[in-house]
């Protein structure tokens, strides 16, 4: 009894030791990772921040990426937006024509339509820390009227958020 008691206690001391030499596999990044983030934007330069947010699909592809902006308003029209748009990566530039709208808030249009959109590495600081990070740009249309959404992207400082 005593030798089966052994074995069992080596065979359990071998598995351990070989799973603990198992390294971690690195994460990695995202297709569009470095599109991709939460946004402080203002619609046509007017009225407060909304946050907009850009991010990969499950696809996992550099040339489509999912835009989500649920607190849009321009004024008192609700602009609530989730869709995917089509994205060419190494420019940094989306765009995408009638792109079905997934948004479940209340008033939101059937779909909408992302023009000249592009995102400028360190094109802008925060408001107020004044560190440098990426800016966003896009022309929203919206049932036949083009709206202007600019901002920039989240800088991590308490003092940036809207």
């Amino acid at each position: 009894m005593k030798k089966i008691n052994i074995i069992f206690i080596f065979i359990a001391l071998i598995t351990v030791a070989i799973s603990a030499c198992k390294k971690d596999p690195e994460p990695g990044g995202t297709a569009v990772q470095d599109m991709a983030g939460d946004w402080h934007v203002k619609v046509n330069q007017a009225g407060s921040y909304s946050t907009l947010y850009t991010f990969n699909t499950s696809e996992n592809t550099p040339n489509v990426m999912w835009v989500q902006g649920t607190g849009l308003k321009s004024g008192a029209v609700v602009l609530a937006v989730k869709g995917k748009t089509g994205v060419d990566y190494p420019n940094k530039l989306f765009s995408g024509a009638n792109i079905a709208n997934v948004a479940t808030t209340a008033g939101r249009p059937a779909t909408f339509t992302i023009a000249n959109g592009k995102i400028i590495p360190n094109g802008t600081k925060g408001p107020v820390s004044k560190t440098p990070t990426d800016s966003i740009y896009f022309e929203l249309n919206v049932s036949g009227t083009v709206y202007k959404v600019s901002g920039y992207h989240k800088t991590g400082f308490l003092e940036d958020l809207p």
